[in-house]
């Protein structure tokens, strides 16, 4: 074991510990020979493992130094002393994510969209190096005190197509940010990598992961397994992307560039002249690692939940909000009986010179759904601005909206454009998008008006 001020292969003097895990203590330490304050990691040695702790060690090396990425921990060095191996990496000046939310809360929904998209892109470029990292969860997010994220801790990282008869019948990860398929024994893929990320970005945003915590892990096991999960509440339009991550079918996420590139896009306005999207669909990416790792079982964070939404009462005078406010409305009203073979979207009608709206329902779960709607530019000149507006129906009431101004008397609703997406071209189309509460029946899809300005 090495101690303070020692000195270990001739020129790394150790200051002071920086944090401990299952397996490794993290020396921050000064390089002598260049001068220069870097983290030492000292593998631990664990029981009857013997020469693992050897190639642990050079394997993470290995790994680690191939990634070179501004929002990745760079590695330097591996080397034995006294029977100790030691890995020399980047310091930065930084504390956990899980630190980060333990002191400040759940944080604001700009600075995960910001954190999503830099650990995205360092990962990304992993994944382009054929690397899975395995263990992408707060503890192993670096947050500088400018907001910079890193992601660090390769130690159970793998190459696609490496042989991992070490990790053969045990599980690898952080049980809260495992993915279904490793969760029920399956192999790791780079799919399994962008689960964790939407994990760890739920945590952030709600301040406990997905599946919440448990002290007994066969339960999370189980709630992970059997993809019970909630839509994150104070989502808004990150909501989409993250159930997108957290799809319990690996073959159904997004890659981990495409992630970064629908965070990217999150809040911004839609491109006039940019063709409907149709649903995103995503082939599997199934590159497999035979095999499984040690296991690392953490509790998660159990950290106190948001207020809860105050309610407006309908009938009160009109309720204005803007992108990314929230409003919640109740109706009284009894839901009438939806048909089963009622549609999920509705368009309005072709209006001449005038504009389309088209409301479809994306998300759907116990409580609640989630609709876009896009507005069609019918006319043969340019939009300057347009407005939907609909008749709630009985027993659902809108809680989020974003990328428009939603105006509600009653169960009447107004939605007019956010002003950046007021300029809509001929055939070109914009949208806004929203959150209900169902307090009766299914998910309502209303039948809409779309006037011009």
């Amino acid at each position: 074991m090495a101690f303070e001020e020692q000195l270990v292969n001739g020129r790394y003097r150790l200051l002071g510990h920086l944090g401990r895990g299952a397996m490794s203590l993290v020396w921050r330490a000064r390089d002598e020979r260049l001068d220069r304050v870097v983290a030492v990691k000292q593998f631990l040695h664990e029981p009857g493992k013997g020469g693992d702790v050897c190639e642990r060690a050079i394997r993470e090396a290995r790994l680690a130094s191939r990634l070179r990425h501004p929002h990745a921990v760079a590695v330097y060095d591996v080397f034995e002393d006294a029977g100790s191996m030691y890995l020399v990496m980047e310091y930065v000046a930084a504390r956990s994510l899980t630190d980060v939310l333990v002191e400040r809360g759940p944080l604001p929904r700009c600075d995960v969209l910001r954190l999503g998209r830099q650990i995205g892109a360092a990962l990304a470029a992993a994944h382009s190096d054929w690397i899975l990292h395995r263990d992408v969860t707060p503890n192993n997010v670096l947050v500088t005190g400018d907001g910079t994220a890193r992601i660090t801790d390769f130690g159970v990282s793998r190459s696609l197509g490496e042989h991992p008869a070490a990790d053969e019948g045990v599980v690898v990860g952080t049980l809260p940010y495992l993915a279904p398929e490793v969760a029920r024994g399956g192999e790791a893929g780079l799919p399994s990598d962008v689960y964790s990320l939407g994990a760890t970005l739920y945590t952030a945003l709600e301040g406990t992961p997905p599946f919440g915590t448990s002290d007994d892990p066969i339960t999370l096991l189980r709630r992970i397994t059997e993809n019970q999960l909630t839509p994150p509440p104070h989502g808004g339009p990150l909501t989409a992307v993250l159930m997108r991550m957290l799809e319990r079918d690996p073959a159904a996420r997004p890659s981990m560039q495409e992630a970064v590139e629908l965070l990217a896009a999150v809040g911004k306005p839609v491109a006039a002249t940019a063709p409907r999207r149709s649903r995103l669909r995503r082939a599997a990416v199934t590159a497999a690692v035979a095999g499984l790792a040690s296991v690392s079982v953490a509790a998660g964070l159990a950290l106190a939940d948001r207020p809860g939404t105050t309610a407006v009462t309908v009938g009160q005078p009109p309720t204005t909000i803007t992108a990314d406010h929230t409003v919640h409305s109740t109706t009284t009203a009894p839901a009438p009986a939806r048909a089963s073979d009622e549609p999920a979207e509705r368009t309005t009608p072709p209006a001449p010179g005038g504009c389309t709206a088209r409301y479809e329902v994306t998300n759907a779960w116990p409580g609640g759904a989630q609709a876009q709607v896009t507005v069609h530019n019918d006319r043969p000149t340019r939009l300057t601005g347009w407005t939907v507006t609909w008749v709630q129906p009985g027993g659902a009431g809108i809680r989020d909206l974003w990328n428009g101004t939603l105006s509600q008397t009653g169960s009447s609703v107004t939605v007019s454009d956010a002003g950046w997406n007021a300029l809509v071209e001929p055939d070109g189309s914009a949208s806004f998008g929203l959150n209900q509460d169902i307090t009766a029946g299914g998910p309502a899809v209303p039948v809409l008006s779309c006037r011009t300005n």
